[in-house]
């Protein structure tokens, strides 16, 4: 992730989708201070976005919420170790639990905020040519990564009807019926309506652009943003 270097250097989609990967490896082996560290960075690369880019990390964010509070209790209620509370010990979740909760859920929110980053930064068209140029070497082994492409391309194409359907869906009034059998007549409504639209949708041409390979300067930036969060991860000051 490289914060503050769009306006003048356009980094490479397939070096957006290596650094996004590295990202997250540095944080699934780091520490409290590599959070810190991927924290500072993924924050100046969001404000480099302007607060589109932060309402969108919120939102998702948001929508995780109920998970994140799922890591604390299990984390906190099932690990053992000191009580939070004197009063109520046999009740209370443990201190070390909540600490190893909280950085579990800390590492989500980071993912979450570089899935983020990257999706302001490429377009549909960009992350496939990214894609493209990462497989391409695994067509000597038979792997259609052109096809990968074009079906990649596709999905993405139809996530905001998706969406749409979706939404209109949930405007729709319920039926009264049990929670469990609302989610499914949905999910089947929701089905039936995909392949309905599927059906009826006119076929277009799909041209794939040519696929140059990175600048060296986007290594280069790339490594220098990553670098320090790779060594942290490796070193584990604290």
């Amino acid at each position: 992730m490289i914060p503050g270097s769009e306006p003048t250097v356009r980094l490479h989609p397939a070096v957006r989708i290596l650094s996004l990967v590295a990202f997250i490896l540095c944080l699934a082996g780091g520490g409290w201070s590599v959070l810190v560290a991927a924290a500072l960075l993924v924050s100046l690369a969001l404000a480099s976005h302007g607060s589109a880019a932060f309402r969108r990390f919120l939102l998702f964010s948001w929508r995780l919420r109920w998970f994140f509070l799922s890591i604390l209790v299990l984390f906190g209620w099932f690990t053992p170790g000191t009580p939070l509370f004197e009063v109520g010990a046999a009740i209370a979740p443990s201190r070390e639990g909540l600490v190893h909760g909280a950085e579990r859920a800390a590492v989500i929110l980071l993912i979450v905020a570089g899935v983020v980053w990257l999706l302001e930064t490429s377009t549909r068209e960009e992350l496939v040519r990214g894609l493209l140029w990462l497989t391409a070497p695994l067509a000597r082994l038979g792997f259609p990564h052109e096809r990968f492409a074009v079906r990649l391309a596709l999905v993405l194409a139809a996530v905001p009807e998706l969406r749409g359907l979706v939404d209109a869906r949930a405007r729709r009034p319920m039926v009264s019926a049990g929670k469990l059998q609302r989610w499914m007549d949905t999910a089947a409504a929701l089905f039936r309506a995909a392949l309905s639209q599927a059906e009826r949708a006119p076929l277009s041409a799909l041209e794939l652009a040519t696929v140059v390979p990175p600048r060296t300067v986007h290594w280069l930036l790339a490594t220098a943003c990553i670098g320090p969060l790779a060594l942290l991860a490796w070193w584990r000051p604290f």
